[in-house]
């Protein structure tokens, strides 16, 4: 029987014995399906992918560097460059990049804080700023093939005439008051030399206590200087004259030279002043009434700290300004090109101490030979 049949009106038949149709079994009812969810499967499947191959370098990248500050001790001395689409190419960081030496010349006050006699930064504020610009200003306009950078060379181990509660001849500068320091450079874009004068306080506990500001902040450098520090305990600040070796000073550079590798931050600047001669022609190098650096030309040299000697001497005197002109050129002059162990001088000038025989002006400083590349104001 045909569906035709099945669907025609109902026919009144005369009564007669029932024939039991069985028609074939109706095969189950098909379960109800989204038609949309395959298609909602395979995008999803796309979207994963296209997800997993954009941030695929990123993740490579946190990977393989590492987060680039104190927090991350560890973090490796490469980084990468990605584009979409192609696979990241690793670099070697350098530490050139955002180096203020030599691009740059430094012009920085110097102090003591609170004690106004050592130097014009001894406080911070906009008059003491406005003073610095006017004296870097000058040096630029001298020498526009050298931007100024601006700075404080401030002492933060402070020398004592007396011992101390840790017998130590010195001090620190309390965490407050760097603080100050530290924010006044951040906020007016200012270098901050942390000098360190150490006395006879153990040289690598010293330098280490301040070294946390030189990962953390890339405007943090450092000072050291020898004239007051006593390793040997044999003297006291103020007192007795220094001598210091080249084992003394080496493991600062070398602390200074592992900072931008392990941290990924710009070379560091490491000042060294120099007050007076060293040990070359000295027939004693180690005696202090002699020489004050004993063994300069062993002084560690490495491309990732920009290390500087600089020229401390006081004038004020008659003919003051030949003999630290003179100074300047067997200190710096002749020991960079007999030792090559360090690139740039320094040069001090104080004004009110030498304003006696009149302040040294800078066309004559950058007539120094090498011109000084960091330029210190003392009082």
């Amino acid at each position: 029987m045909d569906q035709a049949s099945l669907e025609q009106p109902e026919v009144k038949q005369p009564e007669v014995e029932q024939t039991t149709l069985i028609l074939p079994e109706a095969p189950p009812k098909p379960v109800r399906r989204n038609r949309y969810l395959p298609i909602g499967i395979t995008l999803a499947g796309i979207l994963v992918v296209l997800v997993a191959l954009v941030t695929l370098p990123l993740w490579q990248d946190y990977l393989l560097v590492g987060k680039a500050s104190p927090s991350s001790p560890h973090a490796e001395t490469t980084h990468t460059v990605s584009k979409p689409g192609h696979t990241p190419t690793p670099v070697p960081f350098d530490p050139s990049v955002g180096a203020v030496l030599p691009t740059h010349r430094v012009v920085a006050f110097y102090a003591v804080p609170g004690a106004e006699p050592t130097g014009p930064a001894y406080i911070v504020n906009q008059d003491m700023l406005n003073h610095l610009k006017q004296q870097g200003a000058v040096y630029e306009q001298l020498d526009p093939a050298h931007p100024v950078q601006l700075g404080i060379d401030l002492v933060v181990s402070v020398p004592d005439s007396y011992p101390g509660p840790d017998n130590t001849y010195s001090h620190h500068v309390d965490d407050d008051t760097l603080r100050t320091y530290v924010d006044f450079c951040r906020r007016n874009n200012l270098l901050l030399f942390l000098d360190l004068n150490i006395g006879q306080a153990p040289v690598m506990k010293e330098v280490s206590s301040f070294l946390p500001y030189l990962a953390q902040y890339p405007f943090v450098h450092m000072a050291i200087d020898p004239e007051w520090m006593f390793p040997r305990h044999d003297g006291i600040p103020g007192t007795n004259l220094s001598n210091v070796r080249s084992s003394d000073l080496n493991p600062i550079i070398d602390a200074v030279a592992a900072l931008p590798l392990k941290y990924h931050i710009p070379r560091k600047i490491l000042i060294i002043h120099q007050y007076r001669g060293d040990g070359e022609s000295a027939s004693n190098p180690y005696d202090a009434g002699e020489a004050e650096i004993a063994d300069k030309r062993n002084l560690h040299s490495s491309p990732l700290v920009d290390m500087v000697i600089h020229v401390d001497s006081v004038g004020g005197f008659p003919g003051d300004k030949e003999e630290k002109r003179q100074q300047y050129n067997e200190w710096v002059g002749n020991d960079m090109q007999h030792y090559h162990n360090f690139r740039y001088g320094g040069f001090k000038i104080f004004y009110k101490i030498e304003a006696k025989t009149g302040i040294m002006p800078p066309k004559d400083v950058l007539s120094l030979n090498p011109p000084p590349m960091v330029i210190t104001y003392g009082n």
